[in-house]
């Protein structure tokens, strides 16, 4: 049985998502003191007095303003309303209510729902309260989202409307997919297409999406997660203001990254920025599986008449000299406006989450190693010999292997880069970033580990690497 869904509607500027990240018990939805920061409709799931919920943030309900954003904030606001549960609808307990508080009040009578009345920004029971009554939704719940003062007596009147029957949480094992990027290269009309229907706003300014919009659907019978972000902008434009809502805008995109399992780059057909590679690296730091999407790709193959072989081999040229350091991650070039490859780069994206999990048995992996070195030693330094003892993977998510070595101070990265392309082109690693930090000799494997290696070399039929005493020490 699907969660009980609780939305919380009301004007512009009354505290919505301030209520929201209480309720959820993390902050999911940027709040700044500014009306109409909210613009999609944000879910979280919550916990209400041991009953399994989901909460939806709404944008400020406002049919008087027909310019901007607004209508389309409307919209969402309205889809939140049909399929809520049960209705919050929230209010400044200290003004008395508006035209669009009536308006509000008397569409929630007609949804025929349940619906709590809560005045907000009320910090303690002795501060007196606008008339609310005249709104005919019966008794307010007074109470203080800043604060947490009358939350509890709201989450108790939630919950006495909730489904008797009990409830607990359901494993996640969604795969979460990101999209992140600059403002206005195509992240939510991504998310739109991906999902058939308008779930994010979508509009040619820059920075429309200022939340990290979760939506849950089956892909080919795979439960994802889809993580629609706001446009990450160079750092200098937002380092001004740490309380900016660009700044916040900024974070909750980074925080998306940190819990998905597949970062999925959006980048514009007109070239590789260095906000790109900045995005890029963040990725590659947190070690997600990656993916580029190249969009409003049909644009390019308009305007410049190229064949799509000839100029996607021209783009991902560029990407390998501005992104090197990215060059496992697939490229995809797309089209949000006409669905051009977007199937198939949500399928790809999907797949590679896999090879964040894989694990790469000793035996095979010093085998590959050994054969490797036999074709291309490492070179000496000032006469001094490098000799790669022992190699195993001990982590994964991402794949981390440790490499011994006499010196390992003199190990070149660029052996280092060797090993790495020796590796993935051995064992199913396209994708993911691949860590392979080096240690000094092997006699700081325990004994167990050494025991092991030669169990698992004598099953598969190899010779482990020499594994003798570091006999060329000064």
């Amino acid at each position: 049985m699907a969660k009980p869904l609780i939305a919380i509607v009301g004007r512009p500027n009354v505290g919505k998502s301030l209520l929201f990240n209480r309720l959820a018990r993390q902050r999911i939805a940027v709040v700044e003191d500014l009306a109409g920061t909210t613009r999609d409709r944000l879910y979280a799931d919550c916990d209400i007095w041991g009953r399994a919920c989901t909460i939806i943030d709404t944008g400020g309900f406002d049919s008087l303003e027909k310019e901007g954003y607004t209508p389309a904030i409307l919209a969402q606001t309205r889809f939140a309303i049909e399929e809520a549960d049960i209705i919050v609808f929230l209010t400044d307990g200290r003004e008395e209510p508006t035209t669009l508080d009536f308006e509000i009040a008397d569409v929630l009578r007609q949804t025929r729902k349940p619906v709590i009345l809560a005045a907000n920004k009320v910090d303690n029971p002795k501060m007196p309260i606008s008339n609310l009554y005249a709104l005919r939704l019966g008794e307010p719940v007074l109470m203080s989202a800043a604060t947490g003062f009358g939350v509890a007596e709201l989450t108790e009147h939630i919950e006495e409307l909730l489904p008797r029957d009990e409830q607990e949480f359901p494993a996640d094992d969604s795969v979460k997919v990101a999209l992140v990027g600059r403002p206005n290269v195509g992240k939510s009309s991504l998310t739109n297409h991906i999902l058939g229907y308008e779930r994010s706003i979508v509009s040619p300014v820059p920075g429309t999406t200022r939340d990290a919009v979760d939506t849950k659907l089956e892909w080919k019978d795979q439960p994802v997660t889809l993580i629609d972000t706001a446009g990450m902008r160079r750092k200098a434009r937002v380092r001004s203001e740490k309380t900016s809502l660009e700044y916040h805008m900024v974070l909750r995109s980074l925080r998306a990254i940190d819990r998905s399992d597949v970062v999925i780059i959006v980048c514009e057909s007109g070239g590789i920025a260095d906000q790109d590679t900045k995005i890029a690296g963040y990725a590659h730091e947190a070690g997600k599986a990656t993916l580029i999407a190249v969009n409003k790709w049909d644009i390019i193959e308009a305007e410049t008449g190229k064949k799509r072989t000839a100029a996607q081999k021209d783009y991902e040229a560029m990407i390998q000299r501005y992104l090197p350091f990215i060059s496992y991650a697939p490229v995809h070039f797309v089209s949000a406006q006409t669905g051009m490859g977007v199937e198939t780069m949500l399928d790809d994206a999907i797949s590679i989450v896999e090879n964040l999990r894989e694990r790469i048995p000793t035996a095979v992996l010093n085998d590959t190693i050994r054969r490797s070195i036999a074709e291309h030693p490492p070179p000496s330094v000032k006469g001094k010999q490098i000799k790669i003892r022992y190699a195993t993977q001990t982590e994964i998510a991402p794949p981390t292997i440790i490499v011994f070595t006499n010196r390992p101070e003199l190990v070149h990265f660029s052996y280092v880069r060797h090993l790495e392309n020796v590796i993935r082109a051995r064992f199913p690693f396209r994708g993911v970033p691949l860590r392979i930090e080096l240690r000094k000799g092997s006699g700081e494997r325990t004994k167990e580990e050494r025991l092991r290696a030669k169990r698992e070399a004598a099953l598969a039929g190899n010779d482990v690497v020499d594994d003798g005493d570091d006999g060329d020490e000064e």
